[in-house]
């Protein structure tokens, strides 16, 4: 091994969800109710997408059905929790290429998944999507309390690595959230697509894991 490249060892990959591993449109769920109940689509887009109430929802502050209530009220419709839930829910697909590199991975590293989503998100996905079950941590911001990028949530991930920041790597599509963890002192890359991804894998050697294990 040359001299230096063992600050290049990783132990541990931290994987963003949405729009990384799992795609996701709110765009779908906003269109049905649009449709259902003959109002602005953008109106609904906005508050699923990026709204306090969404926030509040994904910081674990209220509950599935005070979300569904307070966006019922908000919105103006009547539609009962189930089919609020339904709808709400139906909004992902997977990213088979990316979710094969994962597993790929999950037989040399420790694999994290830190992702900012609510409650009701992350129920279906894990009784959906297999890929949710090869995960060591999983990190929600429903359960820590805090949304990237705020610090807490990346501190938490530090803390289940035991410390070891410098041997993390984090994936995220996007920008904000991995020039953070790269101030934090967590080695990032930004999600631009699979075969990116694995060029950037390769620069570190991640992809060769005897690079770290014969040294």
């Amino acid at each position: 091994m040359k001299e230096g490249a063992k600050e290049k060892c990783y132990e541990t990959i931290v994987f963003d969800l949405g729009n990384t591993l799992i795609k996701f449109d709110h765009a779908i769920s906003a269109r049905k109710l649009a449709n259902l109940f003959k109002i602005d689509q953008k109106k609904i887009y906005d508050m699923f997408f990026d709204s306090t109430l969404t926030h509040a929802f994904e910081k674990g502050l209220i509950s599935g059905r005070e979300f569904h209530a307070q966006a019922s009220k908000m919105l103006n419709i009547a539609l009962p929790y189930k089919d609020f839930v339904a709808i709400w829910n139906d909004i992902f697909w997977e990213d088979d290429a990316m979710c094969a590199l994962a597993r790929q991975l999950k037989y040399f590293y420790t694999l994290f998944l830190m992702t900012n989503i609510n409650r009701l998100h992350f129920d279906y996905l894990m009784s959906k999507f297999s890929i949710m079950k090869i995960f060591d941590e999983i990190i929600p911001s429903f359960v820590v309390g805090s949304m990237k990028p705020d610090r807490a949530i990346f501190d938490d991930a530090v803390r289940r690595a035991h410390g070891k920041r410098h041997s993390m790597l984090y994936i995220d599509d996007r920008d904000d959230l991995v020039k953070e963890a790269s101030r934090l002192g967590i080695d990032s890359i930004r999600f631009e697509g699979v075969e990116p991804l694995k060029r950037e894998l390769r620069k570190r050697g991640v992809l060769d894991k005897r690079r770290c294990e014969d040294g």
